[in-house]
């Protein structure tokens, strides 16, 4: 397992854990249901967003760029959300030691309209988040 995917999952564990109730997933596939009353919490894969080169032996500081997307039914519990996933992030900012630092990014919020396509009408909105992570590691390539 290379170190990029051993920081993601422990980004997703520790979510998993901090936010109890609220269902935190990898990836992101297929839209999933939002369960009511909680929070679909969505890590994604990211990007690299800088990769530097440290001399013996050759390493690389590598900061990969994580969004995590929060969704829920509500305002009121898509920032409830928000608030338990900075508190877990700023208790535990080095995810158990799978990290150097996880660094919270500012959010951007928005609602998004989406379509029933059962019955061709509108659902009701979903009020979404994303949230920028930052995850700070030293890994053997600047694959990560």
């Amino acid at each position: 397992m290379t170190k990029r995917e051993a920081a993601l999952q422990a980004l997703r564990t520790s979510l998993a854990a901090g936010m109890p109730g609220h269902s935190v997933q990898r990836h992101g596939g297929l839209p999933l249901e939002i369960p009511a009353g909680f929070a679909l919490v969505t890590v994604h894969d990211g990007s690299c967003e800088a990769a530097e080169a440290l001399l013996s032996p050759l390493q690389y500081e590598i900061a990969w760029l994580a969004p995590v997307t929060i969704e829920a039914d509500s305002g009121t519990i898509r920032d409830d959300a928000a608030e338990l996933f900075a508190a877990r992030l700023v208790a535990d900012p080095t995810l158990g030691g799978a990290v150097d630092w996880a660094e919270v990014g500012a959010p951007e919020a928005e609602v998004v309209a989406v379509p029933a396509l059962e019955t061709g009408g509108q659902q009701p909105p979903v009020f979404a988040l994303s949230v920028p992570v930052r995850l700070h590691f030293v890994a053997p390539s600047p694959a990560g």
